[in-house]
């Protein structure tokens, strides 16, 4: 199962609209089980009920024969790394014995059982596609349904663990690179004042601002008292702004000191065609210099779509998976990254 995994290219490889800065989206929708306690009060010998459950809509659904459930409680902690470095499982389920996650076999969707709440359905879309990742998610929610009795109320919604997630148990989110926006530290205008009680962007740091390669997640924060579709538009309004200032900054950039951009986007092509160590941190930064640098036409002949799956293979659990190895040592991961990129980088005429 995990080779097939390994194998697919992802969500991250492709492209879709306004992928020059919208690299995935991503809608998430929270359910429960009526009558059964939540996962972080669920003993470990009454798991049963939501085990059935989704191996029923593994067996008899509409996916039926794409779906494959993969129980955490059998993937050692290498393996358990490698779907958290893909964005299949959490890290709360990566330390967790007792989740499962169901993934479609064209890899449309994962259902996260177990998690916070029993099911969590993703799912994630290139570029700017919310309505479109929406539509299967809502179809993926309508499905499971007939196999699950969801927790409900008529005055608060969907029930679900976290009193945040209340009411439509949805969540949507971007994954968005804004690398001149990061240098020119102008993160800070990105959401309007009267969105912040509704919008959130982070780093890929942790839970704080920091981030590497410029890439940061924009998310909703608000679930109750707002329809789907409310959020979703309340999103992409907030995404038509940032996108206008990536832009304008980028033209900026370009217009007034296009050749220090230049300098910044070779030497980071050059770091990657030529070191012998590279720690993960250096690479995501090098790989957003030069992922920039193809998308303004200063670097040709070289496929965006590399960059974007060099991002998820240079982590730790990939590389050990595509060496055939345990690293015994970080230093000993920096020189496989970088002898993995040299191989990638020379097999590119790049001008």
């Amino acid at each position: 199962m995990f080779e097939e995994v390994l194998q697919q290219s992802g969500f991250w490889a492709s492209t879709g609209p306004f992928s020059h800065i919208v690299l995935s989206s991503r809608v998430r929708l929270a359910r429960n089980m009526a009558a059964v306690p939540f996962p972080g009060r669920l003993p470990s010998d009454e798991l049963s009920p939501v085990r059935d459950a989704i191996e029923a809509f593994a067996s008899d659904s509409d996916f039926r024969g794409r779906v494959t459930i993969i129980d955490l409680k059998h993937v050692d902690s290498s393996e358990k790394r490698f779907l958290r470095e893909r964005n299949i499982i959490t890290y709360e389920m990566e330390g967790s014995e007792n989740s499962l996650v169901a993934l479609d076999g064209t890899d449309d969707f994962a259902i996260l059982v177990n998690e916070e709440d029993h099911f969590r359905i993703q799912v994630i879309r290139p570029g700017l596609q919310m309505s479109e990742a929406y539509r299967i998610a809502d179809r993926v929610d309508t499905e499971l349904n007939r196999f699950v009795a969801f927790a409900f109320s008529e005055e608060l919604g969907y029930l679900t663990a976290c009193v945040s997630n209340l009411g439509t148990g949805m969540r949507v989110s971007a994954l968005l690179h804004l690398p001149v926006t990061t240098m020119k530290n102008r993160v800070h205008e990105l959401i309007p004042d009267d969105k912040k009680t509704m919008i959130d962007i982070k780093g890929t740091i942790g839970q704080s601002s920091k981030t590497l390669g410029g890439i940061y997640q924009l998310s909703s924060r608000v679930s109750l008292g707002l329809s789907e579709i409310d959020i979703i538009e309340t999103l992409d309004e907030v995404l038509g702004r940032i996108l206008d200032l990536e832009d304008n900054v980028r033209d900026e950039y370009l217009s007034d000191s296009r050749l220090e951009l230049e300098d910044r986007i070779w030497r980071s092509l050059g770091m990657l065609q030529y070191s012998r160590r590279i720690s993960y941190i250096e690479a995501m930064d090098h790989l957003s210099n030069v992922r920039l640098g193809i998308i303004l036409a200063i670097i040709k002949n070289f496929d965006v779509k590399v960059v974007n799956d060099l991002m998820v293979r240079v982590q730790w659990a990939h590389l050990q998976r595509h060496y055939g190895l345990l690293f015994k040592s970080t230093n000993e991961c920096d020189e496989y990254r970088a002898d993995y990129i040299r191989k990638i980088m020379h097999s590119f005429e790049v001008k």
